[in-house]
């Protein structure tokens, strides 16, 4: 399965990056500026995209993602394939693999 990450400052992507790869080592990761976010939508059809505003073409194409707005707060807005959109307070990483989890659940059981 294909994540993407696509969010600053570097040190956010970084860390999200090496905790999707320790634990989850199966998952391929991307990471993209967010300015080039629609570009690596395209080309890297990913599962799971977490970035900093949601455009068109992540919310028509992506099943899963997560909207970290950039501001001071670790509140964001999580949507998976089925089970539509909501809000979380202070996300955790632990949060970021549950929706990791329930894409790959959800994408298993179509096909």
């Amino acid at each position: 399965m294909r994540v993407l990450i696509a969010i600053s400052p570097t040190m956010y992507w970084e860390t999200l990056e090496l905790a999707l790869l320790r634990y989850r080592s199966h998952l391929d990761v991307r990471i993209a500026d967010p300015d080039a976010l629609d570009r690596e939508v395209a080309s890297f059809e990913p599962q799971v995209v977490v970035c900093h505003n949601v455009t068109p073409m992540v919310r028509e194409s992506v099943p899963s993602w997560v909207e970290v707005p950039y501001h001071d707060s670790s509140d964001v807005t999580i949507h998976v394939q089925g089970k539509g959109e909501s809000s979380v307070e202070d996300i955790s990483i632990g949060d970021l693999f549950a929706v990791v989890d329930q894409t790959e659940e959800l994408l298993s059981d179509t096909r």
